[in-house]
């Protein structure tokens, strides 16, 4: 898969917009627009996807990227965004809410409008798509 690689572009009034790049976690080499599951990870504090297998250097002898678990909010969207009428328990949320933990690897996270990860798709955990990360 080649990624966008969207070039600077200086404005009218003389200011420069850029388009965040995404590096190779192995050798450092740019590989083009970083994703917006790359923005969400990065936003919200979650590890950012192993790319080593796009990059023309570590492609060709990097592993599978190894599974790591991700503890999400789980619930009803009106819970989530604390706009029920359910009782707060044991701080913001009401007792709809819930912890699960889903493969950060294979799940697919979003950046929300309200600044929040999005969870889109979640792999559940222990992940049966390769073996889990020691």
């Amino acid at each position: 898969m080649l990624r966008p690689n969207t070039p600077d572009r200086i404005n009218p009034d003389g200011s420069k917009t850029i388009k965040m790049k995404r590096a190779c976690n192995g050798c450092g080499t740019l590989l083009g627009d970083v994703t917006e599951q790359e923005m969400a990870a990065g936003i919200n504090g979650r590890p950012l996807p192993d790319v080593r297998r796009e990059c023309p250097t570590c492609g060709p002898t990097a592993p599978e990227p190894k599974c790591l678990p991700t503890t999400v909010l789980a619930g009803e969207t009106h819970c989530l965004h604390q706009e029920c009428d359910h009782t707060p328990v044991y701080g913001l949320y009401c007792a709809e809410v819930r912890e699960e933990t889903v493969c950060n690897t294979h799940s697919r996270f979003v950046q929300a409008e309200d600044d929040f990860d999005e969870l889109v798709h979640g792999e559940p955990w222990p992940c049966k798509q390769q073996e889990v990360a020691a």
